[in-house]
């Protein structure tokens, strides 16, 4: 029994030992406003949705080691992918009126806080979108389709946080707005032995 042991711990760096975590229901929520204040003028055209004067939102995923690409953590190395399944923005209060005038909008990662996506060579990406022809018209909330982009490459590894900005076309809610824009995410990450 002894000796099985210690074949077994001498072949074992011969079949490639690793460990995998995955969790497929990871939901993040940001709220545009940063409260419950509205800060969405009511019934204007919708283009580039400038949030309290920016064109981008932060979001913060906070000082985690697996939420980098790969990484080695002692002999190990980590891989990590975080992909995006689905996206949703949720009016906060019905008495702004609803989503029904917006025919497109799109969930967009910037490169930087500054960046403008609707110019042309902004290098930004395409995390979800939403189409009225494609899914329907939409009420107090939308659902954007996920393109299952890996959010691992956008998340700053100094800042720890990912740029994201709004596009739409249509008209927005009637009255002043305020909503959350929430992302479900898929986590997997796997540290390969040698």
């Amino acid at each position: 029994m002894r000796n099985l042991k210690a074949i077994s711990l001498l072949l074992l760096p011969l079949f490639g030992c690793f460990a995998q975590l995955e969790n497929p229901d990871i939901a993040l929520s940001h709220n545009l406003c940063g409260g419950t204040a509205n800060c969405m003028p009511g019934a204007l055209p919708l283009g580039l949705m400038q949030i309290s004067g920016q064109n981008t939102f932060t979001v913060d995923f906070g000082d985690q080691p697996l939420l980098q690409p790969s990484t080695a953590v002692g002999p190990a190395t980590v891989n990590t992918s975080l992909i995006l399944g689905g996206a949703g923005i949720q009016l906060q209060n019905a008495a702004s009126g609803d989503f029904s005038q917006v025919a497109t909008i799109s969930l967009l990662a910037a490169p930087s806080a500054t960046t403008d996506c609707s110019a042309t060579g902004s290098n930004c990406t395409v995390l979800a979108d939403y189409d009225r022809a494609r899914d329907g018209a939409a009420n107090q909330s939308i659902t954007l389709r996920g393109r299952g982009v890996d959010l691992i490459t956008f998340i700053s590894s100094t800042s720890h946080s990912m740029n994201l900005q709004l596009q739409a076309s249509g008209t927005g809610p009637s009255g002043a707005w305020n909503a959350d824009v929430s992302m479900d995410m898929g986590l997997k990450a796997r540290a390969n032995f040698p």
